[in-house]
């Protein structure tokens, strides 16, 4: 039986957990709950969301700007190779015709053909040096893209650090197939081969058969290519045979003279000839500017943006949208700019801009609307007559129809959040964690002078999108919102953000987020110093003097330790295992706590946990003993414990099912005051670093809820601010099995009660329900309930695949009783008024 951190006094609420037996079937369960005997409170911010630019939360989601590269801070094709593109990383060709990969998180080199079904694959690799990390092969591959885990194929590398071979299947995640022990030494050249079967494929080491791999959902044919993770690799003489017909692949150097950021395309029509160069001398801001020249001929030369990661943009018919562009010229020059579909090269919107002639950036703002409607738009800068121009940075977003109100963000994508019940956001995460990139200050003033970043997540992040954006969201919304801040801010610039956020127009900060558009103070509550770090000295000894500056300023700030997960109980507080962070003890938590108590503020920890699902995790089970702990060490300290990532790795119902469960759980404990699952969002076809958990998915034209999404939204609409007395027995005398868990709520008046059911088993469950304490008004309850296999989730095809379905059940009266059928792997909501 699954209960909760310690027992609760004898009418335990809800704790008791019931399900199908081992043989099979189905036990009937009673349920009895006591409207009037309300026994702790239930928070109303257990139905957040943390939102971070992983997988393009924000730049390519949320973000109302809809151009992908809006600075060409992106290198241009990065593979020096003619017939081979480049994904990510650094490659150089020596003049002894050695390719070398930079280390990095699996940058990827993929030859552009032959598609590959049987035959065999070759190449010699060497490591310099014995460092963590590996290189080798892929085969199989098909939609690469830049990103760890952007590809779908199957790895096969070599590790010099601990002598074996790697075997992995990627289909935008990863999956272990085999590791392998097998002698690679240090600078010497290791001839690794792969002979792809019908069913299967063999590797060999220098001659050596060291696999084979069968894998029972095979991936579809596809290309040859080559990827490092985290360590430099050198490759030569790749040969390939594609049935009968064996190739020796020449490294030949490709011609680099048109160079274009990496999110743009080159275009020219009919006979005009351009040159495309990426120029760094006094570029618009970052390290480059694009600079596109129509040399000769008739036509047009120019650039084409089509959005993150070349999707498409939707542009709607008769809705204006608004851009603007950072233009230099030397001579007065015409610039050509349309809105167009890609699809069928057709031409929706075009407007003329004249620039020049001047040494010095100038701006063009303009408002531009589509007679036509595309999923498959692009943004086009022409020149249309032979000239120059550098083009330093593009901004283009939905006019105020298509943004919540004015603000820089996807009205639908925030209307979906809405719907889907979202009480609490935080903003941050891993992408916090990138010294010295990741500071508030440089995500203030305007956002086309906010400088690019190399980001934790993407190489080229724009700040156009920040702490700042996060407030006027959460402020517009109504969301409580909890911002994260790297721990190596310095203190002197988190107390100007607490001016700037808090103060009066008078300060000088407060005058600063004036000028920014923000005439009233945020009332900032919530602030969090860090994400998944290791609390120990070192961490202490850079929050303890920000957190000084910030309480001394304000105590009633409450700040946040940004903790990680902890997979085993905590029974000793000194001498603890299972924690990601690394650490031993609590002993830097207990200095954190008494500084709170010297200074008479409050401070909370936020802890990780992985819900999978659907069956309860370790960190699920052992995060209450951290609670535990942590009342042990306050010693008067006024302190709470938050959640604000539930982790899982995937999207599905097997997801939904341990997220309830765990937001039940801390229901029942009612020490928790908010719970947050992440990923909030995710833009569909985006699982770049293999982070594929997001609630809420969207394309270039719409967003559904992935089941975790319905599972906030039910919770949330079903919100009852207290918890009940009840009691659950199965009619067959049994213990509770552990499939099934239960958590009632109702209010105030006594008039609504809301019992929360999760069934994990694959066998339906009857519940007899009998309320106690409330006439109840209404003739019937109301289920809501939702149910699928463990795997399903929703498509841009099928959004609605898996969604809850509401039905009703007669109430007898006057005993208030009803019968209720829990459908297998389901989550349900029962409401009666």
């Amino acid at each position: 039986m699954l209960l909760p951190h310690r027992p609760l006094i004898g009418y335990l609420v809800a704790a008791i957990l019931i399900t199908t037996c081992a043989e099979g079937f189905s036990q009937d369960v009673v349920l009895h709950v006591d409207a009037q005997q309300r026994l702790k409170s239930v928070s109303p911010w257990l139905t957040g969301a943390c939102i971070e630019d992983v997988n393009h939360e924000i730049y390519g989601g949320i973000y109302s700007q809809m151009i992908f590269g809006e600075s060409f801070q992106e290198p241009g094709d990065v593979s020096p190779l003619q017939g081979f593109s480049g994904y990510g990383g650094q490659w150089q060709l020596t003049t002894g015709g050695v390719l070398v990969g930079s280390p990095g998180d699996g940058p990827k080199l993929i030859c552009d053909g032959p598609s590959i079904h049987r035959g065999e694959v070759s190449v010699e690799v060497r490591f310099a040096d014995d460092r963590e990390g590996n290189g080798g092969l892929l085969v199989a591959t098909n939609h690469a893209k830049v990103g760890a885990d952007n590809f779908a194929g199957y790895e096969i590398s070599l590790d010099s650090r601990n002598d074996r071979l790697v075997v992995g299947r990627h289909d935008r995640n990863f999956e272990l197939l085999a590791h392998q022990p097998v002698s690679v030494p240090t600078n010497q050249w290791c001839r690794l081969r792969v002979q792809l079967k019908e069913d299967h494929f063999v590797v060999f080491v220098n001659g050596e058969r060291i696999a084979e791999v069968h894998d029972p959902n095979p991936l579809p044919t596809g290309n040859v290519g080559l990827r490092q993770w985290h360590k430099a690799t050198e490759y030569r003489d790749l040969k390939i045979i594609n049935g009968e017909k064996e190739q020796t692949v020449e490294f030949t150097r490709r011609d680099t003279s048109l160079e274009v950021s990496g999110m743009w395309d080159a275009l020219s029509a009919p006979t005009a000839v351009g040159n495309f160069d990426l120029v760094s001398t006094d570029p618009f801001i970052g390290n480059q500017s694009q600079r596109v020249s129509f040399v000769q001929g008739s036509g047009y030369v120019g650039i084409a943006n089509r959005g993150l990661n070349r999707r498409g943009m939707h542009f709607r018919k008769s809705k204006p949208y608004e851009a603007r562009l950072w233009l230099r010229t030397a001579k007065a020059t015409e610039i050509m700019v349309s809105l167009e579909d890609s699809e069928r090269n057709a031409c929706l919107a075009e407007t003329t801009l004249t620039t020049g002639p001047s040494q010095e950036w100038q701006v063009h703002d303009f408002e531009i609307t589509p007679d036509g409607e595309t999923e498959q738009g692009r943004f086009v800068v022409r020149l249309t007559q032979p000239g120059q121009v550098e083009v330093g940075y593009a901004f283009l977003q939905p006019g105020s129809w298509g943004r919540y109100q004015e603000l820089p963000v996807r009205r639908d994508v925030v209307e979906g959040l809405m719907d889907q019940g979202i009480t609490v956001l935080r903003y941050g995460g891993s992408m916090v964690d990138n010294p010295p990139n990741y500071r508030w200050k440089n995500m203030i003033g305007p956002r086309d002078f906010r400088q690019p970043y190399d980001g934790h997540w993407y190489d080229f992040s724009t700040n156009g999108w920040g702490i700042i954006d996060f407030l006027n969201l959460c402020d517009a919304t109504g969301f409580q919102g909890v911002p994260c801040f790297s721990i190596d801010e310095s203190p002197q610039d988190m107390v100007d953000f607490l001016e700037y956020a808090n103060g009066s127009e008078n300060s000088s900060w407060g005058a600063k987020r004036v000028a920014d558009g923000h005439a009233s103070a945020y009332g900032i509550r919530y602030l969090q110093l860090g994400n998944e770090e290791s609390v120990d000295q070192a961490y202490w000894e850079r929050f303890e003097p920000i957190a000084r500056a910030l309480w001394n300023r304000d105590p009633n700030l409450i700040l946040i330790v940004g903790d990680f997960q902890y997979d085993e109980p905590i029974l000793d507080l000194y001498s603890i295992s299972g924690a990601a962070g690394g650490i031993h003890s609590l002993k830097t938590h207990q200095q954190i706590l008494q500084l709170a108590r010297e200074l008479g503020t409050e401070v909370w920890f936020d802890v990780h946990m992985w819900t999978d699902g659907p069956e309860p995790t370790n960190s699920m089970n052992a995060f209450f003993t951290f609670v535990d702990a942590l009342e042990k060490l306050a010693d008067g300290a006024a302190h709470r414990v938050v959640v604000f990532e539930f982790n899982a790795n995937n999207h599905r119902h097997r997801r939904a099912l341990s997220n309830a469960e765990m937001i039940g759980r801390i229901m029942r404990d009612g020490r928790v005051p908010m719970a947050l699952s992440a990923n909030c969002l995710q833009p569909d076809g985006q699982n770049d670093n293999g982070w594929d958990q997001g609630l809420l998915f969207l394309n270039q034209s719409k967003v559904w809820l992935q089941p975790p999404g319905y599972v906030t939204q039910m919770i949330s609409e079903a919100y009852q601010p207290w918890l009940l007395k009840s009691n659950a027995t199965a009619t067959n005398g049994n213990d509770p099995p552990d499939t099934l868990d239960i958590v009632a709520t109702g209010n105030e008046k006594t008039d609504t009660v809301v019992i929360q059911l999760v069934n994990r088993s694959a066998h339906s469950q009857t519940v007899s329900l009998h309320i106690d304490g409330m006439n109840p008004q209404n003739q019937a309850a109301e289920i809501v309930s939702l149910a699928a296999s463990l795997d399903a989730g929703n498509t841009a095809r099928n959004p609605g695949s898996v969604r809850p379905e509401t039905t009703q059940v007669p109430l007898q009266h006057p005993e208030c009783s009803a019968n209720v059928e829990l459908k297998p792997f389901s989550f349900t909501t029962i409401s009666v008024k």
